[in-house]
């Protein structure tokens, strides 16, 4: 019963719109700027000069930005100044963004550069009160060559400095800031295709039997329970939702231990209790938590429990495994 969670693919066309940036005053209070050059030219060190752009966020801008990062704005990210690398061919080729966020000790001052297709080339933190490692190339090489379709999420595709997770969390959302504020404001998304709109499931496991299965499947569903109760794992419920959705491919492949006679409404089941959790997956990624996605969770979890004893010899247990 497993469904793990699509994620939407974005795509950034830097080029013409970043050029459009330098050539045409698209955003206000452009002119070239030598401060501060040194810590521009250490994120682009093949730039021959670099154009300043201001670009102040609207009410609208910031709220859907706060929406896709999971939290508030400074109030200094209000009114960014983008940094404009110009090459030999004087022709833009990327930009740079200075961010400061809050870490657990204090603000954290950093600054990001992309590439002209988007992706990050280099994360720098600068002033912070925290562990120096941090700061660390070995920390932050793990940022190069991620773009606006990552997560950024300590423990997922960033791995922590030891004994510093919340400091770690704070700076992966340097360059997560920087892109989703890049794209709200002048960067495109290639809009989605039919296929990219319903999430579609991961490979089905390997298990030799219904108990093997099962403890696949209780492990998502606390994933998607402690998502409710705190409010945080968004990303993990959605994937647990998907990822139940494909176990419930496999369930109808065992023999059910109890009426085993009624196997075609096993797999009647299982079918229908794929399709909602698909359906709930999606109302997830999209709504998170809501009345709506309480109310079907509630109805999973019922239907969970009244299959585990219909076709089993006991009722379910979900803290034995």
């Amino acid at each position: 019963m497993i469904y793990q969670i699509f994620r939407q693919s974005r795509v950034g066309i830097l080029l013409v719109i970043v050029s459009l940036m330098v050539i045409t005053p698209l955003l206000s209070d452009a002119h070239e700027t030598e401060w501060p050059g040194k810590k521009l030219a250490a994120i682009f060190p093949k730039a021959k000069k670099f154009v300043q752009r201001s670009a102040p966020l609207t009410k609208e801008k910031i709220a859907s930005i706060e929406k896709e990062l999971g939290t508030k704005l400074r109030k200094e990210d209000q009114k960014p100044i983008f940094y404009i690398p110009i090459g030999e061919n004087k022709k833009p080729i990327g930009l740079v963004l200075f961010v400061d966020v809050q870490g657990p000790r204090g603000v954290i001052d950093g600054a990001v550069g992309l590439d002209m297709k988007g992706k990050v080339v280099k994360v720098v933190v600068y002033e912070h009160k925290e562990s120096d490692a941090i700061a660390s190339e070995k920390f932050l090489k793990q940022f190069i060559g991620k773009g606006i379709d990552d997560a950024f999420a300590v423990g997922k595709d960033i791995e922590a400095v030891k004994g510093q997770e919340a400091a770690s969390k704070a700076v992966a959302l340097i360059p997560k800031k920087t892109l989703v504020m890049s794209y709200a404001l002048f960067l495109k998304r290639k809009p989605k295709t039919d296929a990219e709109k319903t999430p579609q499931p991961e490979e089905l496991p390997e298990v030799e039997d219904l108990k093997e299965l099962m403890i696949l499947m209780v492990d998502a569903y606390w994933e998607i329970v402690d998502y409710f109760d705190k409010g945080e794992g968004k990303t993990e419920a959605v994937a647990a939702a998907k990822k139940l959705a494909t176990y419930a491919k496999v369930i109808s492949d065992f023999e059910p231990t109890k009426n085993a006679d009624q196997k075609e409404e096993y797999a009647e089941l299982q079918e229908k209790f794929g399709k909602t959790l698909i359906e709930f997956a999606k109302a997830l990624d999209k709504n998170g938590i809501s009345d709506e996605t309480r109310k079907q969770w509630d109805a999973i979890d019922v239907l969970i429990k009244q299959a585990h004893i219909r076709f089993s010899e006991k009722p379910i247990d979900l803290e034995e495994y």
